[in-house]
């Protein structure tokens, strides 16, 4: 499994977590495409991303809604 731009949007807006352009772009990098051989699941996806998503707002001086 792989991050899309659909699941972003999901954890932007229902998620209520601040994603900006900068950071959509990382978070397409790191987990745009399967680190082959091994394969993604979905739970790992959303925690990892949530934990970086974190960190970047957290770096930035944003507060983050994200638990």
């Amino acid at each position: 499994m792989t991050l899309t731009r659909g699941m972003i949007d999901k954890l932007r807006f229902p998620g209520r977590m601040a994603i900006d352009d900068e950071l959509e772009a990382q978070l397409l990098r790191q987990f745009g495409t399967e680190p082959y051989p091994y394969e993604y699941s979905e739970q790992d996806i959303y925690e990892q991303v949530r934990k970086m998503i974190r960190r970047y707002n957290e770096q930035k001086g944003e507060v983050s809604t994200a638990f």
